[in-house]
C-alpha cells in the first residue's frame, strides 16, 4: 500500500477516447457476457442509447461511453491503494473491442485535503502578494492550475476549495485536488495496455506532485 498520506481518494477514472467509440453495445449482458464484469454485480441504473450510454452499479463502478470517450469511475472514499477496479476493467474492456480507432488515455483522480479557510489558504499559497492583491476589486480567491511533465504524460493539476465530509463527522473545509495523466494519441490497443499498466508510478508521481505543491514549506 502506497505511504499514508494526508489525502482521501474520492474517485479514480480511466478514460479512453475514440474516433468512435459505439455507446448502443454497452448494456449489462455485454459486460457480463465478455466477462469484463462478475454477473452478482447489482445494477441500479443503465441507459443504452446510440448517443450514450451508461451502466452504474451498487459497488460505485461506473461506465459511461459517447461516440467519443469511455469513461470508466470509480467511487472511493479511502486514502490511496495499491488496487483499483478501474484499471482492470477499463483494460478487460479495450481487449474485448481491440479494432476501434483508440486515441488518447487519460488516468484520473480526484481527491481532498483537510485545509482549514481553504479558499483564503488557496490564495495565500499560490498568490504573490502585489497591487492585484491590494486595490479594488478585492480578490475573494483563486483556483490554481498546473501542467506537469508526468513519466512520459503530461499531469494537468487543479485546485479548488471546498468540503468533505468523512465516513463518521461533520463537513470539513478541504483543498480538492482534481488531476488528468494524459497520455496523447493515437494509442492502439498494446499502447494503452501498456499505459494502463504503468498506473501505480502515475500514481506516485501524482501522490508527489500533491505533496510538492500543497505540503512543502513555501519559500
Amino acid at each position: 500500500m502506497p505511504e499514508e498520506t494526508p489525502y482521501r481518494v474520492h474517485s479514480v477514472s480511466v478514460v479512453v477516447t475514440a474516433e468512435f467509440h459505439n455507446p448502443s453495445i454497452l448494456n449489462r449482458d455485454f459486460l457480463v457476457s465478455n466477462g469484463i464484469v462478475p454477473k452478482d454485480w447489482e445494477v441500479v441504473e443503465a441507459i443504452t442509447t446510440p448517443p450514450v450510454s451508461i451502466v452504474r452499479y451498487s459497488n460505485g463502478i461506473q461506465w459511461n461511453v459517447d461516440q467519443s470517450r469511455l469513461t470508466v469511475d470509480e467511487k472511493c472514499g479511502s486514502p490511496f491503494q495499491n488496487e483499483y477496479l478501474v484499471h482492470r476493467l477499463a483494460v478487460a474492456y479495450l481487449e474485448t473491442l481491440p479494432h476501434v480507432p483508440y486515441r488518447s488515455l487519460g488516468l484520473n483522480y480526484v481527491v481532498s485535503i483537510k485545509q482549514d479557510a481553504s479558499e483564503q489558504w488557496l490564495s495565500q499559497r499560490f498568490l504573490r502578494s502585489g497591487p492585484w492583491t491590494e486595490r479594488e476589486p478585492k480578490v475573494l480567491g483563486m483556483e490554481p492550475k498546473f501542467t506537469l511533465n508526468a513519466l512520459g504524460a503530461a499531469c494537468h493539476l487543479s485546485f479548488s476549495a471546498g468540503q468533505n465530509t468523512p465516513s463518521q463527522g461533520e463537513p470539513e473545509s478541504s483543498v480538492i485536488a482534481s488531476g488528468n495523466i494524459h497520455h496523447p494519441g493515437p494509442l492502439n490497443l498494446e499502447g494503452l495496455r501498456s499505459a494502463i499498466s504503468h498506473w501505480p508510478e502515475k500514481q506516485d508521481f501524482f501522490i508527489s506532485a500533491l505533496d510538492n505543491l500543497l505540503r512543502q514549506p513555501r519559500t
